[in-house]
This record gives structure tokens, C-alpha cells and sequence, in this order.
């Protein structure tokens, strides 16, 4: 089950957040954007892979996955994070991604001062087509 999402890019910034289950605490996305930056970085660099999948307790049932996409000219990745609670769906996970990455794009590629349209849009993209708590 997802517990939070966030949308951030490479160099930090985050576009969106977005907490599924309300007892859930998550840090603030400002400090964890940049923590997911690097993440992201080092995946790329050493093991050329695109999704990242953090596990957490003895058990692995809590975690991290993120899922990076390239801004072609822009020369920036966005990083789109789920905080999760047990096996998640990421085949799931991957259509939600591609699904905001074509609907927001535009946005996503310069946000000065569009973050709420960023997040009207993603909102209502997931509120139409997902429910974040069967992934």
C-alpha cells in the first residue's frame, strides 16, 4: 500500500506531494527531494537502472521506489517516489508515472511559479483514473 508520493527532480526541487494515509508522517519533501536526487544519481551512475527500490526493517515490508524519467533538454530527471507498506505494484506504478509525465510535462519542464497548476493537474489525473491505496 502506498503511503505517500512525491514528485521532485534531480536537482532538488519538489513539485509535488501528496500523503495517501493520513498516519503516515513523512518528512518534508524539500529535505527528502534532495535525498531522492542523490539516489537517483548514484543508481544511474553505477548500475544503469531507471527504478530504485530501498527496503527498510528486518522483514523489507516497509519502503521507498522511485522511478526516474529523463526531461530531454533539459538535462534534468524527474523522480517520482512512493513511500510504501508491503509488495508494491509497479507495473502499477510505472502506468501512474508515464500517465503524469505526458499529462504534466509541459509543467513539469518549467515550474517557476506553476506549483499549484502542477498540483491541480496531478490531482485531478489521479483522482479520475487511480486509487493510490490498491497499489
Amino acid at each position: 500500500m502506498i503511503k505517500a508520493f512525491l514528485i521532485c527532480d534531480s536537482s532538488g526541487y519538489s513539485f509535488y506531494s501528496k500523503k495517501i494515509d493520513e498516519s503516515f508522517e513523512i518528512i518534508q519533501p524539500e529535505l527528502l527531494s534532495g535525498l531522492i536526487s542523490a539516489i537517483g544519481m548514484i543508481g544511474k551512475k553505477l548500475f544503469k537502472e531507471e527504478i530504485a527500490t530501498i527496503t527498510y526493517g528486518d522483514n523489507n515490508r516497509f519502503g521507498i521506489t522511485i522511478i526516474s524519467k529523463e526531461l530531454f533538454g533539459n538535462e534534468r530527471t524527474l523522480y517520482f517516489v512512493f513511500m510504501v507498506d508491503g509488495e508494491p505494484d509497479k507495473q502499477k506504478m510505472r502506468q501512474l508515472c508515464v500517465n503524469i509525465f505526458i499529462e504534466a510535462k509541459q509543467f513539469l519542464k518549467n515550474p517557476n511559479g506553476l506549483t499549484s497548476m502542477v498540483e491541480q493537474k496531478i490531482d485531478r489525473l489521479i483522482e479520475s483514473k487511480y486509487d493510490l491505496k490498491d497499489f
